[in-house]
């Protein structure tokens, strides 16, 4: 019930703040990387700002929209974003939306082009797309938090946006273990072509703008993700797009050898807890420091008078 509100206010901070690292995903990014030690990791002699816009449940549908609301407020711009770090997970381009936030975030002209028709007949009448969710009020808590949203305001799942810069710190506590257990259940499908039409979009859309993008792999407990996965039969699909970054000149990272990874570190098997999320953040910070030396030397190349050494 909540976290399409959430989401709604990360966005709006996002809006106000123009942040020139932007941490995009689901609730793996969510839970996973604390912008402040991903900057602090990253180093330089210019104090960057960052901010985590993982937002749970969320596919490419929805980042599509969150990025086009980003654009169209002027945030994907010299003065705001310059990196923009996708936390790339099989659920991202799989049908997924089980908190019904592309009923608020998703493109309905798109939809449409899609031949995504109910998605966009849910998103043009939202009470209607968004009254499966409603059921989560027969659960007593929820229905009680639900009254007190209603007469104030109440902070949701891991504090307000400005306390961690959208990181859900912690402990690592989810905004829906259900939606959880789904995503995990879920995550050996094939991907769907709407939602990796999707992800070429939001890359399309963030380099149009001069945005550097960067993929990360978020870590899971026991596995892979499939884009780094060459061995498993449910892979095939998975490696081409991860085949397609690479020829797109996409930094893909990958921030440790592989699985079995610590259990001390994740909250279940597909999320990170607060101590696991520090020392990936770390680790990614120094990824993107990696790939911001890279780029700045190419481009100081580029730049050279002819016939310059």
């Amino acid at each position: 019930m909540f976290a399409a509100g959430r989401a709604w206010d990360k966005l709006a901070y996002v809006q106000r703040h123009c942040p020139q690292v932007l941490i995009l995903g689901n609730s793996r990014a969510d839970n996973g990387f604390d912008p402040r030690t991903v900057v602090s990791a990253l180093g330089g002699t210019t104090q960057l700002t960052a901010f985590n816009l993982g937002v749970p449940g969320a596919d490419a549908g929805v980042m599509r929209g969150v990025v086009d609301r980003l654009s169209d407020s002027g945030c994907l711009s010299a003065d705001g974003v310059r990196l923009a770090v996708i936390s790339l997970d099989e659920a991202m381009v799989q049908p997924v939306d089980t908190l019904g936030q592309t009923v608020f975030f998703g493109n309905i002209r798109e939809m449409w082009r899609d031949q995504q028709y109910h998605d966009a007949f849910r998103a043009s009448f939202r009470l209607y797309g968004f009254s499966a969710n409603f059921s989560q009020l027969r659960e007593p808590a929820t229905l009680q938090r639900f009254v007190r949203a209603t007469l104030g305001d109440v902070d949701a799942v891991g504090g307000g946006p400005a306390a961690h810069l959208g990181y859900r710190a912690g402990t690592g506590q989810l905004q829906d273990a259900q939606a959880a257990m789904r995503q995990a259940a879920g995550s050996l499908a094939p991907p769907h072509p709407a939602n990796v039409a999707h992800l070429w979009r939001i890359i399309d859309q963030l380099s149009s703008r001069a945005v550097m993008v960067a993929v990360v792999f978020p870590p899971l407990l026991n596995r892979d993700v499939l884009y780094l996965a060459p061995s498993s039969a449910q892979s095939a699909p998975y490696l081409q797009i991860a085949s397609e970054l690479g020829q797109r000149g996409i930094p893909l990272i990958s921030l440790d050898i592989g699985p079995p990874r610590d259990p001390g570190e994740f909250v279940n098997a597909g999320h990170l807890n607060d101590k696991g999320a520090q020392r990936y953040s770390a680790l990614l910070g120094q990824a993107l420091q990696r790939v911001w030396d890279e780029r700045s030397t190419m481009a100081a190349g580029q730049r050279k008078p002819a016939g310059s050494p």
